[in-house]
């Protein structure tokens, strides 16, 4: 990918032409090395990782911002080239100066995944970080997955609204239970793919563990949903809306049988986190056959030297297009195969 900039978070205009394997951004703190990186990840997911609020993107005294890349050429899909434009209410998306109405058309030609120093929620943080995570894998993994999904929050709205009615809808009840199924049956399918190439890669990244996730499912697993909405019928009508299915569900992570909240080091859990996005992106490569974009900001005080070798070596031979962040430019030298290097000074990009 090639990448243009204007008018977004501290940055100065820029036209980034990065190398297809590890890109190397480095600078002081609030330079703009993050912002480089949030860049990216907004062209791809309408959003920054480090939180969804428009205005917080635009440059001071600016009244939106633009991002533009080019993408493909080696991959089987063409070259395509994207654009986001946003300001504080409305957001233009545009795929080959075509306007497009969804975030998921530049996703689909532009997969990124992020790892930063907040992506450790997947293990600590609440279900609900864990959902989005596996309902990512399966926007990525599954064709069908989005429609899936859609469905059944429509249907998951309807039924909310019609319990704040103190309604009772037999059909839209039977509605709700097809779409839950069919997204957990699909979540399921998901993870079991998640879980082969976690058993591929974890002698690796965590010589001498064994990772287990197991999905739950958002209800009392001795049930089935629909002997979990009979007895909590009382429940759901007291408090208006749906206590039980797939967005109550959530991704027990499992050390050596164990929680890993409870029993991984600070260290361990880092890991467990590379461990499963570097499982994400072994399955997008088998499922669609094409590079994805691999964001990893602060790698030098996330991991430790052994741990960084680790991951860049792999990273170094996915063929992916990675892009690191360091404070000091020679904080990884000698680890991995560098292709290109950054300088962000002041929001201004220069090449090493």
């Amino acid at each position: 990918m090639q990448l243009h900039v204007e008018r977004f978070r501290n940055l100065e205009p820029l036209d980034l032409e990065p190398a297809s394997g590890i890109n190397l951004i480095s600078g002081a703190n609030g330079a703009g090395k993050t912002s480089l990186l949030e860049a990216i990840h907004t062209l791809s997911l309408g959003r920054s990782f480090r939180g969804n609020n428009p205005a917080e993107l635009i440059r001071h005294g600016e009244n939106d911002f633009l991002l533009r890349t080019e993408v493909g050429g080696q991959s089987s899909t063409g070259t395509h080239r994207l654009a986001l434009q946003r300001d504080r209410r409305s957001m233009t998306l545009r795929v080959d100066q075509e306007n497009v109405a969804r975030l998921s058309e530049l996703a689909r030609l532009l997969p990124v995944l992020a790892l930063h120093p907040q992506s450790d929620d997947l293990v600590l943080g609440s279900p609900e970080y864990r959902r989005r995570f596996l309902d990512r894998v399966g926007f990525y993994a599954r064709p069908d997955f989005h429609s899936v999904h859609r469905d059944f929050q429509r249907a998951l709205k309807q039924r909310n609204a019609l319990l704040r009615r103190g309604r009772n809808e037999p059909a839209w009840d039977q509605l709700y239970l097809e779409t839950a199924g069919e997204l957990e049956a699909a979540r399921r399918a998901v993870l079991a793919e998640l879980e082969a190439r976690v058993d591929g890669l974890i002698d690796r990244m965590l010589p001498g563990s064994r990772l287990t996730l197991r999905y739950l499912p958002g209800y009392r697993q001795d049930l089935d949903l629909v002997e979990a909405l009979r007895q909590g019928v009382d429940r759901e009508r007291d408090q208006q809306a749906s206590l039980f299915g797939p967005h109550r569900a959530d991704l027990r992570i499992a050390l050596d049988d164990h929680d890993a909240r409870q029993v991984a080091s600070r260290g361990q859990i880092k890991m467990l986190v590379v461990l499963l996005h570097l499982a994400v992106l072994d399955l997008w490569t088998s499922v669609r056959g094409e590079p994805a974009v691999v964001l990893f900001d602060d790698l030098a005080s996330e991991l430790d030297a052994g741990n960084r070798r680790r991951v860049l070596d792999y990273l170094g031979e996915s063929g992916h297009q990675v892009f690191v962040s360091v404070i000091a430019p020679d904080a990884i030298d000698g680890e991995g195969d560098i292709q290109a290097r950054f300088m962000v000074d002041g929001g201004q990009v220069t090449t090493l």
